[in-house]
């Protein structure tokens, strides 16, 4: 072990530092990982092997040997398949968001609804354009502080635009 200090001292000064003094504690992590291994190896491993060989001499053969007719059809059907699963895929999510959103116009509308049933139908109505109003008056504001700051965009880019021509000038600058 003393020949592994002389080649290794940072190796041995890690180890003496760091694993030595918490061994009692991962020794336990050490088991659960080697009992995840074995099960990896006993259950998983053999049904993977196969097609870990099969793809990985397929790789082999298509980064070594000259592409032929049957390795470039391979590949097309295997990108026709992958775009039709992911055709599948978005067409899935675009109905599930699409259920969402239908879903929760209906609630919106249920709610709406109930909300006139419990109110009636005049207070409903008053309610409607308090509501209304004070979102009118939200978007004029927003216009408004919106106008200003698109004006004062508009007054520092005519003074930067000024400012270029007389720099130009003779005599300005150095």
């Amino acid at each position: 072990m003393d020949y592994l200090q002389d080649l290794f001292p940072q190796a041995a000064r890690f180890y003496n530092d760091y694993y030595y003094p918490f061994q009692t504690y991962l020794v336990p992590l050490y088991r659960i990982l080697l009992s995840s291994q074995l099960f990896f190896y006993r259950r998983i491993y053999p049904t993977l092997y196969p097609i870990y060989v099969l793809s990985n001499n397929a790789l082999h053969s298509l980064s070594t040997d000259a592409p032929d007719i049957l390795t470039l059809a391979i590949l097309a059907i295997a990108l026709i398949i992958s775009l039709r699963v992911l055709d599948y895929m978005r067409r899935t999510i675009m109905y599930w968001v699409g259920l969402a959103i239908k879903m929760g116009l209906w609630l919106a509308v249920g709610g709406l609804g109930v909300y006139v049933w419990q109110r009636g139908f005049n207070q409903s109505v008053e309610d409607f354009g308090y509501v209304w109003g004070f979102l009118h008056g939200l978007g004029n504001e927003g216009e408004r502080i919106g106008g200003q700051k698109a004006r004062g965009r508009e007054r520092d880019a005519r003074r930067m635009a000024g400012a270029g021509k007389r720099g130009r000038t003779r005599g300005a600058g150095w």
